[in-house]
């Protein structure tokens, strides 16, 4: 009897079903499943952030966001650099649910998961802090993420440059992540301490980490080398 269980679960697994994903049950409450990707392309990266969470989490998070709305003036004093023209924004059509939460919350997070996010970025090239230009935000095009967040950065013209980029987002909330950076044309990735392609990166659990270790493995760090220069 045992056998022929086993033998069932054998040929179940072979099928090669994908993986089942619930919807706004995918992720427990403040938990937040992100991933960072970075593409070097000659004197600019783009650089894309995507986002899920359930629905009591995003709700948690638009608060939070919120009460930073309300101390804007107080916070201006110690904002970084990563400042963008709300015009040069393109909000993307609300043409996807974010998978797990409603047209209408989702809409609400990726309009302000823009700036609040883009200030928690932190973006550097050796010892100069850089600024990031928001192109677009909306709702993500792959399950089970909810909203993506895009911006490019010059890069200096330079042979060889150091970038790190420190991602000081939901430091406070459980969760899971993946990052990624890779280099094409005449720009060669040197080092760097993660994977060139986010679909093979480790994923990684943060739950058990301080907030400065969770900073620490969610950061990317790499020198870049460009042919042409």
């Amino acid at each position: 009897m045992m056998k022929t269980v086993l033998i069932s679960f054998a040929i179940i697994a072979n099928l090669g079903f994908g993986t089942v994903w619930s919807s706004s049950h995918r992720f427990e409450d403040d938990f937040v499943e992100k991933t960072l990707a970075i593409i070097v392309r000659g004197n600019k990266a783009e650089i894309t952030y995507s986002i899920g969470l359930n629905k009591k989490t995003a709700e948690k998070v638009l608060s939070e966001w919120s009460k930073l709305d309300a101390n804007a003036v107080s916070s201006e004093t110690t904002a970084t650099p990563l400042k963008t023209e709300a015009s040069e924004i393109e909000i993307e059509p609300n043409s996807d649910s974010g998978h797990a939460l409603s047209p209408e919350l989702t809409k609400k997070l990726h309009e302000a998961a823009g700036k609040f996010i883009t200030k928690k970025l932190n973006v550097k090239i050796g010892n100069e802090q850089l600024p990031l230009k928001l192109i677009s935000t909306g709702p993500a095009p792959r399950h089970p993420f909810a909203v993506t967040i895009k911006w490019e950065l010059a890069i200096p013209e330079q042979k060889v440059v150091d970038l790190e980029i420190v991602d000081n987002n939901f430091l406070g909330l459980k969760g899971a992540s993946r990052t990624a950076i890779k280099a094409t044309g005449d720009a060669m990735l040197l080092q760097s301490n993660t994977s060139p392609i986010l679909i093979r990166a480790q994923r990684k659990l943060l739950d058990d980490l301080t907030p400065g270790e969770r900073k620490d493995e969610t950061s990317i760090r790499a020198k870049i080398g460009f042919a042409k220069r």
